[in-house]
């Protein structure tokens, strides 16, 4: 593991994504704060009441049962979008719905552990020790400790762009908070673990990026209730992958229509160790 380490720090990718990771959040929260500014606002309201002097009518509306009618300015508009919006539901619009952190996680760790392959460090590694399933176990370990820095360096940029910007956030509890961020860290981790079943199959780097990417953008659970459509009563299999779980804390924790923290946490366990034991099959390839 301690070459791992070495790799890692002196390594430019896993860099490169923690910045994109902090880039992004700053990005994303000073376009929020930009646009729920007073001086903002104040200006969309300037325009709102040229418009209606022209003889027409500026507002947000909210779809086909609304009208312009519905909100009496722009101002209540936006305030509405942007207003109480807790700082589990902003992380999770940023970074989970739509799969975002996992997607990097998925490309970052497709990089780095097919790049023992095609490097020949596993080769090195099996030489020392040719227990194959002390290799597994180390990067199993690994890939969860990567899942807890990408998901705390996002959080974290998140909660700190926010204050830096100015953008009022509800607060959560901090318990909450918490179990909230381990249940993420735990189904990034299974994401991470699927991707490495792959990667560790085929040997190739691009497999574990197409696997990881379609997984985590939500494609799979897509086709999957589909597909139960056609069978109402099996519908709830659906909620037993990955994507809802995450999906379902991208609104945050024990919110209405949304799964349990135990059938997350379940959920996730039962994919990493799966995943984990699949792994070990699949390292038992003797081209390396």
């Amino acid at each position: 593991m301690r070459m791992d380490v070495y790799r890692l720090v002196h390594g430019k990718s896993f860099w490169i994504f923690l910045v994109i990771i902090v880039a992004s959040a700053a990005l994303a929260t000073g376009m929020m704060s930009a646009v729920t500014s007073p001086e903002f606002l104040q200006s969309m309201q300037s325009a709102s009441d040229a418009a209606a002097r022209s003889g027409f009518r500026f507002s947000i509306t909210s779809g086909p049962g609304f009208d312009t009618g519905d909100y009496a300015d722009v101002n209540a508009a936006i305030a509405m979008l942007s207003g109480d919006i807790t700082q589990m539901a902003y992380i999770g619009k940023l970074f989970l719905n739509g799969g975002a952190l996992t997607i990097m996680f998925a490309i970052f760790l497709s990089i780095f552990l097919a790049s023992e392959f095609e490097t020949g460090f596993s080769k090195n590694v099996f030489t020392v020790q040719p227990n194959r399933l002390a290799f597994l176990g180390a990067r199993v370990v690994e890939i969860v400790v990567l899942a807890t820095v990408f998901v705390a360096v996002a959080l974290a940029a998140t909660l700190a762009s926010a204050a830096l910007f100015g953008l009022d956030l509800a607060p959560s509890p901090l318990p909450d908070f918490l179990l909230w961020s381990a249940l993420v860290t735990l189904v990034t981790a299974g994401f991470g673990m699927i991707t490495a079943l792959f990667v560790w199959l085929t040997r190739k780097m691009a497999v574990g990026i197409v696997v990881g990417v379609l997984l985590s953008a939500g494609l799979v659970t897509s086709i999957l209730q589909a597909i139960l459509l056609l069978f109402p009563d099996l519908m709830h299999l659906a909620d037993f992958t990955l994507g809802s779980c995450m999906a379902s804390l991208g609104q945050g924790l024990n919110v209405a229509g949304g799964l349990s923290p135990v059938h997350v946490a379940c959920t996730a366990l039962v994919f990493l160790v799966a995943s984990a034991a699949l792994s070990a099959l699949a390292l038992q390839k003797k081209d390396i």
